[in-house]
């Protein structure tokens, strides 16, 4: 990884693939949100996202006919890419647009040399992408690098550049148009579609795809939405719209903006025909990046035990860090060597385990994929209410 990526999120993709990204989130300082706080935009406003965009001399010049031709095929692909998030089935509040910016540098010319060249010629140049940005002019950087040898493609998303801008970067083998597909077909302007979503805040929704043969503890599949991040085509979840919305008028993210889209509190409540359930274990068992499993193998602990009490109910005091610990102070989380077997620091979903008597035990999903969406649209208030009727 390299140095510009460590703060904020590191995301890595397939080239072909839509649903091929994963997020890493800064867990070392979660803290608040600094930002002063910006007007919220109107509803049925067109809310704009700015890039500016670097390429290889050669590349351009060899594969796509030159400057001239290149930035008219590119002001194309990002006006395909507009129609691809605002055509899927959405609940936006705004209308979202993707454009190449304006300014004089808004196209960012390096030079390697002629031919396929190497990831490592290409990350020079990529690594100085994440170097300062001019935030009036310009919102997330495309870096470009689009004659890669052949199996080396490959799409991805990095936070944290140096003016806290996002860097979306795109590696191609020689042999594939960019340009080639639009709307409705699936081409590179929605795979970069995609990508723009992790720019927004969003996370990759095929991680929360358990099948059952996966889930030991309760051996039930977790029933994901489809959406263009990961699990579906030309549709968006009801978490990623109210994501979008959210962040809407803050053009840079930070781990800041996650925090902030999930409740402070939550409230479990058991209950049995409508009265509390006393004293009640009740186990949270998660799910991981990449393994897309629940850690419950044989002499794990569940990743937090607890209690209810007299009137059923149970309290967690920060939902932020229940899906993403503290690694170094947090218990019972999956070893990080001499194999990292948990993937991005964080759980996507988990199942809540409420121990009963005779052996029995009543499960169900707890995901932040409707946490998010339910807490940001107003369904629920402080503290966010969880209920297990057994």
């Amino acid at each position: 990884m390299i140095k510009y990526l460590k703060k904020y999120a590191l995301i890595a993709c397939s080239l072909f693939t839509l649903a091929a990204c994963d997020l890493e989130i800064d867990i070392t300082n979660p803290g608040l949100i600094t930002e002063k706080p910006q007007d919220k935009p109107q509803v049925g406003e067109t809310i704009t996202y700015r890039a500016q965009v670097w390429v290889e001399k050669n590349d351009m010049e060899e594969l796509y006919g030159g400057e001239r031709l290149f930035r008219q095929n590119l002001e194309a692909l990002f006006r395909n890419t507009t129609t691809f998030w605002n055509e899927s089935t959405n609940k936006f509040d705004y209308r979202f647009e993707w454009v190449v910016g304006e300014g004089d540098d808004n196209l960012v010319i390096y030079e390697i040399g002629s031919g396929v060249k190497t990831k490592e010629q290409y990350n020079v140049y990529k690594n100085k992408a994440y170097g300062t940005l001019n935030t009036e002019k310009y919102d997330f950087v495309l870096f470009l690098a689009l004659n890669c040898p052949k199996g080396e493609g490959g799409l991805s998303c990095g936070g944290g550049g140096a003016s806290k801008q996002s860097v979306v970067q795109s590696y191609f083998e020689g042999s594939h148009d960019i340009f080639a597909k639009k709307w409705p077909e699936k081409g590179t302007y929605s795979d970069l579609g995609h990508e723009y979503g992790h720019v927004r805040g969003a996370q990759d929704l095929y991680q929360y795809m358990i099948p059952a043969e996966n889930n030991p503890i309760s051996h039930v599949a977790y029933d994901y939405p489809k959406c263009n991040m990961g699990t579906g085509y030309q549709e968006w979840s009801d978490y990623c719209s109210a994501v979008f919305n959210h962040n809407a008028q803050y053009k840079q993210l930070t781990s800041d903006m996650t925090r902030s889209t999930y409740p402070k509190q939550m409230l479990v409540r058991v209950t049995k025909d409508g009265k509390p359930v006393q004293r009640a274990t009740v186990n949270f068992w998660g799910s991981r990046a990449s393994f897309r499993d629940i850690y419950a193998a044989p002499g794990n602990s569940p990743y937090m035990k607890k209690k209810t009490d007299a009137n059923g109910e149970l309290t967690i005091n920060d939902i932020y860090r229940m899906f993403i610990p503290d690694y170094n102070n947090t218990p019972n989380l999956p070893p990080k060597s001499p194999v990292d077997e948990f993937p991005f620091s964080r759980w996507y979903c988990f199942v809540v385990e409420v121990e009963l008597d005779g052996g029995q035990t009543k499960c169900v999903w707890l995901s932040d994929l409707d946490i998010v969406p339910e807490y940001l649209n107003g369904g629920q208030q402080e503290p966010y209410v969880f209920e297990i009727q057994i």
